[in-house]
């Protein structure tokens, strides 16, 4: 039992011991594992850092994983730091392809690696902020290129900028997994060869997985690496713009990746039909002028199928005119620097010419603006309905122009009534008429004709213009208005029918109209046109409008003028009658008082006047006094007053005459009138005989009634002397 007892107790204690020794061997693997992680990790770390010189911060994530280290590393080695691809190349294609990484570590980096390798900041600037080429029309040009590259490539072209960024353009549309993608995977397999195209897939790869890599981890930023840490600075410096684009890199490409623009085939295909189907046309051409690409919509607008369209030059299809725009638009320093607006115009197959409106922008390929992609708009209907109401404003602001017109000589037309009823002689109208109608119509002559009372001549008494083509006087039967009694125009002076007192007649043609009133003929309205001015209706009729116009003033002053005539003259002798005499007389008074200036004054009556009328009748007496008459008015001054004071009794107003004067004068008129011979009915009424009476203002009266009587009482002292003498008032 004992025994027993005792083996049992041994066979616990082996086991408890067994059991010890299965927990220390257990923490010696533990212990053993961590030293080794902790080695591995060191050791890959090491390598690192012996390579570059320092641990970049995208590799501090996995320091904690030495197995993701050693893989992180590895894939950098292999893919990245070891390709045999250019280094310039590989920069360039990892800071084209950091644009679609939502975290900026990768494209700061390899943008100040760049800086580092020697690329100028303003030249690295462009490629992290030049517009996308991911459109199929952007991918037509760098996949035409890739195309002529002799195959297979033996190495890798030295200096071929264009090569390289046909290969770029190509490794982001199938970084992107676009529509276009399986294209451009052939090509740069059969132009790469499987080695260089290895390389260059890998790179791809890895990029990939490095952008997810630092996507995931966030911590990581780049300022915290050395090579951006010495560069940063010359980056931000060509622009300064680029720190805040930086800074808020993620959200720009987080919203830009979840619009219909990025990535995948559905957007592509969407594009494609937007492209193809639009109503605009979308080209691109080169600076050679070579037509790269177009859409549908051209051969609706142009008539020409696009394969014409592509084996044209743009200058193809230009008008003459526009071969200026032309160099502008070929020139790589003007269309390659900015975005450009203009109008033009093109021929059409059937050579018609279609309105363009266009908007342009280069397309650059390493900095380099190496053709330009466009947006054509037919704007023809527009044009013409721009050109058509541009027309339309034009004859409206015609119109308006010529009713301002219209309105501006209605104006003077109606104002010359006004001045022509306010006018008091003839003289002052036809003053008022030359006025107004030089400025309604500045023809090359007009001329007013007014019809003597005789009625068989026709005298100007208004010209304006060239005088010298006015005739000034002619018969009433040369002008063809008066002879029609109707407006009389000539447009064709060669063939049409000219009066005979038109001498010089304009190209232009003339115009005659009568002035009507009363249904007679007053004159004529002449106006003659300058060369190469037609007349038109509207100022014809203006014309008619203004010759009315006159002849009723004319009329009118006519009537006037007889009326006045007839209250202030004495019919039989022609000369002023008593009451105008005093009216006159006290008129002269108050002129002569104002300014201080003698006024004389001659009563006159005819001797033995009672004789003639017995002997030899009323009319021969009427006779002597009209002689007397014509007499007085052809002998006195224009400012003397010469009035038939009653019966055979006659009154002279001289003004400004003095005592000596005016008795001179009075004696003049006794010996003229004894010199009168007068004959009635051939018979001769013998010798005739005067008396007067002189007085003077203001010695023989301050009044016009104190003068008269003085004056009369002159005249009857020399009838009381005998007769046929002349008497000073006391």
């Amino acid at each position: 039992m004992d025994r027993n007892n005792r083996s049992s107790d041994e066979l616990h204690s082996l086991w408890e011991k067994l059991s010890d020794l299965k927990s220390l061997e257990s923490d010696l693997s533990e212990r053993i594992s961590h030293e080794t992680a902790e080695e591995t990790s060191g050791r890959v770390r090491s390598e690192i850092e012996a390579r570059m010189g320092f641990l970049p911060p995208h590799f501090a994530p996995a320091l904690k994983s030495p197995a993701v280290l050693e893989n992180l590393w590895r894939r950098h080695l292999s893919s990245y730091a070891g390709s045999p691809l250019p280094e310039l190349f590989r920069e360039k294609l990892s800071l084209r392809l950091a644009r679609y990484c939502s975290s900026p570590y990768f494209i700061v980096l390899h943008a100040c690696t760049l800086i580092q390798l020697g690329v100028e900041a303003g030249e690295v600037r462009p490629l992290i902020e030049a517009p996308e080429d991911n459109t199929p029309v952007d991918l037509e040009q760098p996949l035409a290129a890739l195309a002529v590259v002799p195959r297979p490539l033996k190495s890798w072209p030295d200096a071929n900028p264009a090569f390289e960024e046909s290969v770029i353009a190509g490794c982001v549309c199938i970084f992107l997994g676009m529509e276009e993608s399986g294209k451009w995977i052939a090509q740069l397999r059969d132009a790469l060869g499987p080695f260089l195209y290895g390389h260059l897939s890998d790179l791809l790869a890895y990029a990939k997985s490095a952008h997810l890599w630092v996507e995931s981890h966030p911590e990581v930023s780049f300022e915290d690496h050395p090579t951006v840490a010495r560069n940063y600075l010359s980056l931000v410096r060509s622009g300064p713009r680029l720190v805040d684009l930086f800074q808020n890199w993620g959200g720009m490409v987080r919203k830009h990746n979840a619009g219909p623009c990025f990535p995948g085939g559905n957007h592509n295909t969407q594009y494609r039909d937007f492209f193809e189907n639009a109503s605009d046309i979308f080209y691109t051409y080169d600076f050679e002028g070579n037509v790269i690409s177009v859409n549908r919509a051209a051969e609706r607008i142009t008539g020409y199928s696009r394969a014409e369209i592509l084996r044209m030059k743009l200058t193809d299809a230009l008008p003459p005119e526009y071969e200026p725009l032309a160099r502008k638009l070929l020139d790589p320093r003007v269309a390659g620097e900015i975005p450009l607006s203009y109008e033009l115009e093109i021929w059409s197959k059937d050579k018609k010419r279609i309105a363009l409106g266009i908007s342009t922008r280069p397309v650059f390929r390493g900095g380099k603006a190496v053709a330009v992609q466009g947006i054509a708009r037919d704007i023809t209907k527009h044009k013409q309905i721009e050109e058509e109401l541009q027309k339309a404003n034009q004859k409206l602001e015609a119109w308006v122009s010529e009713l301002e017109q219209r309105t501006h000589e209605m104006t003077l037309l109606n104002d010359m009534g006004d001045i022509l009823r306010a006018c008091l002689t003839t003289e002052e109208a036809y003053n008022v008429i030359v006025r107004v109608a030089q400025q309604i119509f500045p023809v090359k002559v007009g001329a007013l004709y007014v019809i003597a009372p005789s009625r068989n001549l026709v005298e100007s008494v208004a010209v304006w213009g060239d005088a010298s083509l006015a005739e000034r006087s002619f018969a009433p039967q040369e002008c063809w208005a008066l002879r029609r009694g109707r407006t009389h125009w000539v447009e064709n002076y060669e063939s049409g029918l000219i009066c005979r007192h038109i001498h010089q007649p304009s190209s232009n043609g003339y115009l005659c109209i009568p002035m009507m009133a009363q249904s007679e003929a007053l004159g004529i309205l002449h106006l003659m046109q300058p060369e190469n001015v037609k007349m038109t209706e509207t100022k014809q009729r203006m014309a008619v409008t203004m010759s009315e116009h006159i002849a009723m003033a004319l009329s009118n002053l006519r009537l006037h003028e007889t009326l006045r005539s007839q209250s202030i003259r004495d019919p039989l002798t022609g000369l002023f009658n008593r009451r105008f005499m005093e009216e006159s007389l006290e008129l002269e008074i108050r002129r002569a008082s104002r300014n201080q200036r003698p006024l004389g004054m001659i009563m006159m009556d005819l001797d033995h006047f009672k004789y003639f009328n017995d002997n030899f009748g009323h009319e021969a007496g009427d006779l002597l006094l009209k002689e007397l008459g014509a007499l007085l008015k052809n002998s006195i001054r224009g400012e003397d007053i010469a009035c038939r004071y009653g019966g055979e009794e006659f009154t002279l107003i001289l003004p400004e005459g003095t005592g000596s004067v005016t008795r001179q004068r009075a004696e003049f008129f006794k010996e003229a009138i004894r010199r009168l011979d007068v004959h009635y009915k051939n018979q001769p009424l013998g010798r005739l005989t005067a008396s007067m009476g002189v007085a003077v203002f203001p010695e023989h009266g301050r009044s016009a009634q104190a003068l008269i009587e003085a004056a009369d009482r002159a005249l009857y002292r020399s009838k009381n002397a005998g007769r046929d003498c002349v008497t000073m008032a006391d």
